[in-house]
């Protein structure tokens, strides 16, 4: 594929087509998170992403699946701000794996599936339908029992490449792969493997990970109780093999020097004698130049993003842009309607006709997501409300009454917050008096029923030359007649909205 080729498509269209011209099927598209807490709006990334890369690769072949890996096995290394209050009693399960550890609030079976069961119900909201893969099902079926046995059989060649790829100086003495369970207290932080023969091996839990200290517990396992799991850099390689992954995506600092795809890359060439899965790299989701976070209080909450965007939207405006670019999700007075206005202009969009560049990569990127549930431009609808001040009215008059109550709750929302542009911020009739009575007395009697939002305008612009004023001085004491502002939305769009009789009257009444 040509770099010339490239720069009229989307980026998920590009991944598609490298992975197709490089990989043999089935074609699995993988991502997943670590379940540890509620679902953040960066985490939207990880399966909005790989999501993407999956339905352009549907686009060209039935021989694509996507998998989506729950990495509940890690460990529980921090009570989440929603939970503080169940802090004291969740205090003792620190160490062990977030699949064992209870949901304090008796609604799942287990505090990893608490916050999984949330993903899920986004991922569905979202449009995503990925096979979910848990990793302690994974485990206790023996797909990892090969790759602990290899890794542990050949424990200093392995422990090479990681110290190489992960540029670090030196390693622990007691390094291992393995990470066992402890019997005892169900910790997998604060145990280390004392010994290790043919699949057998002797631990100890006796580290301090410093949220969580081991019991003192040494026991004896076999790989095959499958009462372990795998360092983290182990562990993605090996599930990308079983699972026959040949595309995968990880945030910029996965992709660091050093960083774990580094790490990835070695030990599928080096150990598994294999080209890795096509691993693109996809940059942080921002608000106003800072990486979200919620921990710092950065950027909007999920809960938010959800009240505050139709979905369809959220999912365009982190889809729009290059993938490898940080993406700036903010939402404010001055980027709302941009945005909305972007999404619409995508809407009406046909990938396959003939369009400029950045247009065809905005109707792909409209066409991964949900779709428009309004037909009218969003400014007409905020004008008509403006107006009214009526819901039903504003549907029965756009001829779409479902539109107009979907963006309803919406729009509500903006206005509570200030996000709504001024001009379409005003109440009808609560006027002040024009500069110029006589010249806006004028142009009210030139208006006449029938006349289309054009002759409106042309009207006005035709009275202001005639009588040798600038029209901007019409236009200033029309909009201060009728909403009090010098300034307001198109003016042959609002008259006519409004009823052409109905602005004429209250022109002529203001101009006495």
């Amino acid at each position: 594929m040509s770099e010339d080729a490239k720069k009229n498509m989307h980026w998920s269209e590009i991944i598609a087509e490298e992975v197709l011209g490089t990989r043999e099927p089935p074609y699995v598209v993988m991502s997943g998170i670590t379940t540890s807490g509620p679902l953040h709006p960066g985490t939207l990334c990880e399966f909005m992403f790989a999501d993407a890369v999956y339905k352009s690769l549907k686009k060209k072949t039935k021989d694509a699946k996507y998998v989506f890996v729950a990495d509940i096995l890690d460990a529980f290394d921090n009570v989440p701000e929603p939970f503080k209050k169940y802090e004291e009693e969740l205090k003792p399960h620190l160490g062990k794996p977030l699949a064992h550890t209870p949901d304090p609030e008796g609604c799942h079976k287990s505090f990893a599936d608490h916050f999984l069961s949330e993903a899920e119900n986004a991922m569905e909201k979202f449009g995503a339908s990925p096979q979910i893969l848990r990793a302690d099902q994974t485990y206790a079926s023996g797909k990892y029992d090969e790759y602990a046995r290899e890794f542990s059989e050949r424990k200093e060649e392995i422990k090479k490449i990681v110290q190489e790829s992960s540029l670090r100086e030196s390693m622990p003495e007691d390094w291992h792969p393995i990470m066992p369970i402890c019997e005892q207290c169900g910790k997998v932080a604060t145990t280390r493997i004392l010994n290790y023969e043919n699949g057998e091996y002797e631990y100890a839990c006796d580290k301090d990970a410093k949220y969580a200290k081991g019991c003192g517990y040494r026991g004896k396992a076999k790989i095959g109780d499958h009462k372990y799991k795998l360092l983290w850099r182990l562990d993605w390689p090996a599930r990308q093999v079983f699972m026959g992954t040949k595309a995968e995506g990880g945030s910029v600092d996965h992709h660091t020097k050093g960083g774990s795809v580094s790490t990835l890359y070695a030990i599928h060439r080096k150990f598994f004698k294999r080209e890795p899965p096509i691993m693109y790299k996809f940059g942080f989701l921002k608000y106003k130049g800072k990486k979200y976070s919620k921990s710092k209080g950065i950027g909007h909450s999920m809960q938010e993003l959800m009240e505050l965007l139709p979905i369809p939207v959220l999912e365009y405006a982190l889809l729009r842009p290059d993938i490898q670019e940080d993406k700036e999700l903010v939402l404010d007075e001055s980027t709302l309607l941009p945005l909305i206005t972007d999404f619409e202009h995508a809407a009406s969009l046909d990938q396959d006709s003939e369009l400029a560049r950045a247009d065809r990569k905005k109707a792909v990127a409209y066409s991964l997501c949900g779709k428009k549930e309004w037909s009218a431009p969003l400014t007409d609808v905020l004008l008509n409300y403006a107006i009214y001040k009526d819901w039903e009215k504003v549907g029965e008059l756009l001829e779409d009454k479902e539109g107009a109550a979907y963006l309803s709750k919406y729009v509500n929302s903006w206005l509570e917050r200030g996000w709504i542009p001024d001009k379409y911020v005003f109440n009808l009739g609560e006027g002040g008096s024009p500069q110029n009575p006589a010249l806006l007395r004028k142009f009210a009697e030139s208006l006449r029923e029938g006349m289309g939002e054009d002759e409106v305008q042309a009207a006005a612009f035709d009275t202001a030359k005639g009588e040798g004023i600038p029209p901007k001085e019409l236009f200033r004491d029309a909009y201060t007649v009728l909403i009090g502002k010098p300034m307001g939305p198109r003016l042959g769009k609002f008259i006519r909205i409004a009823g052409i009789s109905r602005i004429k009257g209250m022109l002529l009444e203001g101009a006495e």
